[in-house]
């Protein structure tokens, strides 16, 4: 296979700032083994072994040949890691990661959600063998440190990729008959999920949203569903049962210590709310596998 080519196993990382890390036979995921939110975007391209990524509940066992695509704000654990696990792993700080998605045209809110199950891509011999090379050109950009604008090389270098996952999306979406919403429609769900991010553990009623972006409930759930599928009121509840779910899996929490912290006035109103909208108690869930 075409990664073989890559022989010594031997961990190089190369950087640029703070803002862009480049890793050649990265063992260990800059992620939890318990769901946490990421600040960073990675790209991660399985060189051999295997470990269990799990993405807002959408799990996936990666593996050889297999590339994976992680946005910064995305719920991520990796488990399960085997003892010959190794990537060639980019990773880019979110502000490096928004000046590269600002320079190109707005890509669709679907997108985004689209991405939190459809994170994993299956490589042939001839993807593994551009991947590998558009890495090691990526790379030898990032060593040069005297060169005149190697930030803004970078950043068209990474355009590209992020491009051609988009187009992938597209393809998709039309073979699955989707159609593409109006721009304004668009821009108010990217607005709305912009929003979700920074209040959903206070504030969980489609009116305080709808308020912020001087629109009616009515007319923002209505276009939250078209433009993702479901409505603003599911989105604001799958947010909240998230963090819970994560918050449950670190054990160094109790849980009216979750309570105050996604703002629930007690553990009985904490309990209520998940059990509605999982089935489960919260002790049922900890003490899950």
């Amino acid at each position: 296979m075409a990664n073989n080519k890559i022989k010594k196993e031997i961990l190089e990382i190369n950087a640029f700032g703070e803002e862009f890390r480049i890793c050649r036979n990265l063992k260990y995921l800059p992620l939890t083994a318990y769901p946490s939110y990421i600040q960073t975007g990675l790209i991660v391209f399985c060189l051999k072994g295997s470990a269990r990524i799990n993405i807002h509940d959408n799990e996936h066992l990666l593996s050889e040949n297999q590339l994976a695509v992680f946005f910064p704000g995305q719920l991520i654990s990796c488990r399960d890691i085997s003892d010959d696990f190794l990537t060639l792993t980019l990773s880019l700080s979110s502000t490096f990661y928004d000046d590269i998605l600002s320079g190109m045209r707005r890509f669709s809110p679907h997108f985004f959600v689209y991405m939190r199950s459809h994170f994993w891509f299956p490589l042939n011999e001839r993807e593994v063998a551009g991947f590998c090379g558009y890495f090691n050109l990526i790379s030898d950009r990032v060593k040069r440190e005297q060169v005149a604008y190697r930030r803004e090389a970078l950043i068209h270098l990474l355009r590209f990729f992020y491009l051609d996952l988009y187009n992938t999306y597209l393809d998709s979406s039309l073979l699955m008959g989707g159609t593409k919403p109006d721009a304004r429609k668009e821009e108010l769900a990217n607005q709305f999920f912009k929003l979700i991010m920074l209040y959903y553990k206070e504030n969980r009623e489609v009116a305080f949203y709808a308020d912020k972006l001087c629109i009616t409930s009515k007319y923002l759930s209505a276009v939250i569903k078209e433009v993702s599928g479901k409505t603003a009121k599911d989105w604001i509840i799958e947010y909240m049962v998230l963090e819970i779910k994560a918050l449950l899996k670190n054990s160094t929490l109790n849980i009216q210590q979750i309570a105050t912290k996604t703002n629930f006035a007690n553990q009985s109103s904490l309990g209520r709310f998940f059990r509605k909208h999982t089935g489960m108690s919260l002790l049922e869930y900890r003490m899950q596998k």
